[in-house]
C-alpha cells in the first residue's frame, strides 16, 4: 500500500510517502504562508524519492485542520483534484491536532493569531476538548506542549509530522466522496 501524507494546515509544509505503512520519504519545511508555492514540487519530490509515480498511489492523507483557513484548502484542493485523475485512490483525513502529537499525550495548539491558538488534549490518540484558547490559558496547562511552543517562550520542534501520523492511522477518517471534503474550522 502506498500512501501519501500532506499537511498544509499551518507554518510547516508536510509531504511524505509510505510505503506499507513504513516512512520512505519525508520533507517538511517551514515555508510560512506560500504552501501553494511549495506543495505540488514537494509531492514530485517525495514520490521520486520514493521511486513512485502519482498513479502508484493508494491512498493519501490530509490534515483538515483546524489550522489556516486558506492552508488547509490548498491541501483538501489538491487532494479533491488528484482524486478526479485517480479516482481508485482512498482519501483520508487526521486532525492537524493529532498529527503534531501522534501518540504522545499532551496538549497540541497552532496559532489562531490574536493571542489566541487552536488547541486539544492529546491522549492515546484521542483529540478532546478542541476549541479556541487563549495564550493565558496556555499557561495554566500542566502537560506536555506540541506545536507552535515560541508562542510560549520555547523553541518550536514539531517532531516529524509524517512519522506522527502514521502513528495515529487507527484515527484517520476515511472520504466516502472526495466533494464532501471540507476543513475542521475554529471559530
Amino acid at each position: 500500500m502506498n500512501t501519501l501524507i500532506i499537511d498544509t494546515s499551518h507554518t510547516c509544509l508536510v509531504t511524505g510517502v509510505a510505503i506499507d505503512s513504513k516512512l520512505v520519504a519525508y520533507k517538511q519545511e517551514n515555508v510560512g504562508k506560500r504552501q501553494s508555492e511549495y506543495l505540488i514540487t514537494f509531492v514530485s519530490e517525495v514520490l521520486e524519492k520514493a521511486n513512485l509515480q502519482s498513479s502508484d498511489i493508494d491512498e493519501v492523507v490530509v490534515t483538515n485542520g483546524p489550522g489556516s483557513y486558506t492552508g488547509m484548502r490548498i491541501g483538501l484542493t489538491f487532494v479533491k483534484t488528484w482524486s478526479l485523475v485517480n479516482t481508485e485512490m482512498k482519501i483520508y483525513t487526521v486532525d492537524t491536532l493529532l498529527s503534531l502529537a501522534g501518540m504522545k499525550d499532551g496538549f497540541s495548539f497552532i496559532d489562531a493569531r490574536s493571542k489566541r491558538v487552536f488547541g486539544a488534549y492529546i491522549e492515546k490518540g484521542n483529540v478532546k476538548d478542541e476549541r479556541v484558547y487563549t495564550l493565558d490559558e496556555l499557561e495554566t496547562i500542566n502537560q506536555p506542549l506540541f506545536g507552535d511552543l515560541s508562542l510560549v517562550g520555547k523553541e518550536t520542534e514539531y517532531g516529524n509530522i509524517c512519522s506522527q501520523i502514521l502513528e495515529v492511522r487507527d484515527m484517520w477518517n476515511i472520504v466516502e466522496n472526495p466533494d464532501l471534503l471540507v476543513p475542521n474550522y475554529l471559530k
